[in-house]
């Protein structure tokens, strides 16, 4: 299966990275490789490994390293993330503020 990151997911990352850099650029380069290769790998690997989170939505968690939080969605043979986020981070209000439009956030990724 192929595995796309949005915009949104990018976003995240970049935040991370930011936070990390500030007690080592090189820890921060080696943990945005370690999740880049976790995200693709696993779910490629078995798409449906993540608890659903929202079954509305279709929405499903991955626990990355006990602390961050993957949310992706499955669509055909490709799965898209949509965000992801420090566990000690209000996840809530960081997707409200993100916006929660899946089809939104998918189509602005493969553009």
């Amino acid at each position: 299966m192929r595995v796309f990151l949005t915009e949104a997911a990018e976003d995240c990352l970049w935040a991370i990275w930011d936070h990390d850099r500030l007690y080592s650029e090189s820890l921060a380069d080696r943990f945005q490789h370690d999740i880049d290769r976790f995200i693709r790998d696993t779910i490629a690997a078995n798409p449906e490994i993540g608890h659903l989170w929202h079954a509305p939505r279709g929405i499903r968690r991955l626990i990355f390293r006990r602390r961050h939080n993957i949310f992706y969605a499955l669509r055909d043979d490709a799965a898209f993330v949509l965000f992801i986020f420090d566990g000690r981070m209000d996840i809530n209000q960081q997707i409200a503020e993100a916006g929660l439009d899946i089809d939104e956030l998918i189509v602005r990724s493969e553009d």
